[in-house]
Formats: C-alpha cells, structure tokens, sequence
C-alpha cells in the first residue's frame, strides 16, 4: 500500500494525524512544506496513495500543490 502523504506546516498537526494513521495500521509520511513534496515525487514516482495538505503555508499554496501533484 503507498502511504499517504501529510503537508502541513504545523507540527501539531502533523504529529496528530501521524498518530491516527499509526493507530489504523497506515503508512504516512509528512513534510513541512510545498517544495519537499515535489522534491520527494522526483525521487518517488509512485507518489502517495493520498494527500492530505493544509491549505496556506509559507512557500506555496496547498491548493498550487494539489493542482501540480494531480498532473
């Protein structure tokens, strides 16, 4: 199973919903930001199972993310 992606620039966030996926047994992997997560689709080209990303970050939207991941 691929994991499924978390981008959130919040530490909070990401430690909470790392947990809950760990709880239902499924992979994850978080970033912190936009630009890591197109530097990790270069180096992974199958990419995540799911993306969950916070909206407004610093560096980039997540909005511009989601419309660059989906191509």
């Amino acid at each position: 199973m691929k994991p499924i992606w978390i981008v959130d620039d919040d530490q909070s966030i990401r430690f909470v919903l790392e947990k809950a996926l760990q709880r239902a047994q499924l992979p994850s992997r978080s970033f912190t930001n936009a630009r890591d997560v197109l530097l990790a689709l270069e180096d992974d080209d199958k990419g995540p199972q799911v993306l969950v990303s916070d909206i407004r970050m610093p560096g980039g939207s997540g909005l511009d993310l989601l419309e660059k991941v989906k191509t």
